[in-house]
């Protein structure tokens, strides 16, 4: 769903706090909307100096007349130019305390508020924005030998099968013969999309590809596929497990999804390590995932004790972990291989209380730092689980180029970069010199695809083959999927093998140099082109038109925001937003 930029509602909500307020022409809020809207897509200059000059004294008038009525009111307008009102009710009232909490400290310093709106407005030196640096520590000078540690969950034999799935949004109100092409959102539910006594496009029994999530029983169903016909040494689960009706979420239905998926999985692989990660859509607002700098009333606490709970008996509670904490967390699966989970809920640029302060929110990446350093001391190899991957449009800057340098600095033990998110899959090369893309290729994100059909996706998952004698690099992986229009009531989906990497790419091993040649081929190959979305999307015509294809090509070499040097300046970015 796309949903009015923080940035943008935050110069409303400024606009709106003015004593002249309620005598605003609509008609005028609707167009501006739009076109500070366009120009920010296309980034079109507009003038910081006039930005800071109308918020400053619209600052000014907020602490001192703060009318949240008339607020939540021009708020719900300009969401309603391209959303329901229903959507927008919803959406004004989740956010509601997060909104006033964030704006009012925000109002202080209107320089902020433009550089968040305006991206030619960013100061790339603010530590307390985009130019926070996380200090790492030096080389050693020695390393120990690799040893057998008695502390993890499964002792490999030579070769590991890895079960990725992410991106799940299932719909527990999801209604099959309903409206699938509604005016809302989201659709596939019944009563609650439009249409809904007529529908142009009936929803399927086991899903529809288009604006929907999947029902239970595919999730059920899929699951049950993979344990009756794969040996699985263990499970990641990379976030994102409740649906999109994100104007509707309420802790205690979230926390009900979780338990109830949770189940789900345990009750296919009872015996089979499972780890979760968190996605932005486990937030509560959507998105929010408040630091502890922020007041009490905001903090995750719910989820955070959710996930460790779901996590058991596989992490252990000690106190390198910090699930509880920060939502993040550090385990050894087997001898000499660490996991380790990074919230990205502390990147999402739809996060508002970044906007507080960007550096190192609640000190994630200081501690991931500090996972890798004991991880490298000890002669481990690390593999990374996370949501959102850095250098896609929705996570921060600040947050994308300094995991970057992590990644540049302990490259020698990261053997596996796993992400969700975008619901196709891609991978993600990183390089020595991160502004050169001809220097050395030396890390691999790899981002997987959703088990979702939102939207207009085939749902699929994959499976990692690891080599557990050399450093448990990824030797291949394999992509499944079902294709749901052969599926109907009295059909089950067909879960079948998509391609293989080292097959369809023609490679002879999955090493950053290997990908990079891919990544070339990609480039240049036409026909290679169109295999690789149609193998992303998991359907013969994906709905990727030009600018859509060319950034999504963009981001095999946009490990961070550097559109100058893997992008043409033409570009434009995609407007789906998971």
């Amino acid at each position: 769903m796309r949903l009015c930029h923080p940035s943008l509602l935050f110069f409303f909500l400024l606009l709106s706090m003015s004593n002249a307020a309620p005598k605003v022409n609509k008609k005028h809020i609707f167009k501006l909307a739009r076109d500070l809207s366009e120009a920010k897509r296309l980034k079109q200059p507009i003038s910081c100096v006039g930005c800071i000059a109308l918020a400053a004294p619209l600052a000014t008038i907020a602490k001192l007349t703060p009318t949240e009525g008339i607020i939540l009111w021009f708020a719900k307008m300009i969401c309603s130019i391209n959303q329901p009102m229903e959507v927008c009710d919803g959406i004004t009232q989740q956010f509601r305390g997060e909104f006033f909490y964030v704006f009012r400290r925000l109002a202080n310093e209107p320089s902020k508020i433009c550089a968040a709106l305006i991206p030619g407005c960013v100061d790339p030196s603010d530590p307390d924005g985009e130019g926070w640096n996380i200090p790492l520590p030096p080389l050693p000078r020695s390393l120990p030998s690799p040893s057998a540690s008695s502390s993890s969950s499964i002792s490999p034999p030579n070769v590991l099968k890895v079960l990725q799935i992410t991106d799940i949004h299932i719909d527990f109100h999801y209604e099959s013969g309903s409206e699938a092409e509604c005016a809302d959102p989201v659709c596939c539910r019944g009563k609650n999309s439009r249409n809904w006594a007529n529908p142009s496009v009936s929803a399927g029994f086991w899903g529809t590809i288009g604006k929907c999530d999947i029902p239970y029983r595919t999730m059920e169903n899929m699951l049950k596929h993979i344990s009756d016909t794969q040996h699985i040494d263990y499970i990641m689960v990379g976030g994102d497990i409740i649906d999109h009706y994100d104007w509707k979420y309420s802790w205690e239905e979230t926390l009900e999804v979780l338990q109830n998926v949770s189940s789900l999985f345990k009750t296919h692989f009872p015996t089979t390590p499972i780890y979760w990660a968190l996605g932005n859509h486990e937030g509560v607002p959507v998105n929010s995932f408040a630091p502890h700098s922020v007041n009490e009333q905001f903090w995750p606490v719910h989820l955070y004790d959710q996930l460790t709970e779901m996590n058991k008996p596989w992490i252990k509670e000690d106190g390198d972990n910090s699930s509880r904490f920060r939502g993040s967390w550090s385990t050894l699966v087997t001898d000499r291989l660490r996991l380790i989970s990074i919230n990205t809920g502390f990147c999402i640029n739809t996060n508002f209380f970044l906007y507080l302060n960007q550096s190192d929110p609640d000190g994630t990446m200081t501690w991931f730092v500090d996972q890798l350093t004991k991880a490298e001391l000890s002669g481990e190899n690390v593999h990374i689980l996370a949501h959102i991957p850095p250098g896609y449009y929705d996570c921060l800057e600040g947050w994308s180029r300094n995991y970057y340098r992590v990644i540049q600095r302990f490259s020698s033990i990261i053997t596996g970069q796993f992400f969700g998110h975008v619901h196709y899959d891609y991978f993600t090369l990183f390089y020595e010199d991160m502004n050169d893309v001809s220097s050395e290729p030396i890390g691999v994100a790899y981002v997987s695809p959703s088990a979702s059909t939102f939207d207009y996706l085939n749902p699929g998952y994959r499976v990692y083959t690891l080599d557990a004698e050399n450093t448990f690099k990824i030797i291949d992986h394999d992509n499944y999927y079902a294709d749901l229009s052969f599926a109907d009531e009295n059909t089950e989906p067909e879960w079948k093998l998509l391609y293989s990497a080292r097959q369809e790419y023609n490679i002879t091993d999955l090493s950053p140099k290997s990908w990079n040649a891919v990544a070339d081929n990609i480039f240049t190959n036409a026909t290679l082109t169109d295999r690789f979305f149609q193998l992303a999307y998991r359907t013969e015509s994906p709905r990727c038109d030009s600018s859509c294809r060319h950034y999504q090509l963009c981001l095999l070499r946009s490990g961070h925001h550097n559109d100058d040097l893997y992008c043409p300046p033409n570009h434009l970015e995609t407007n789906r937003v998971y």
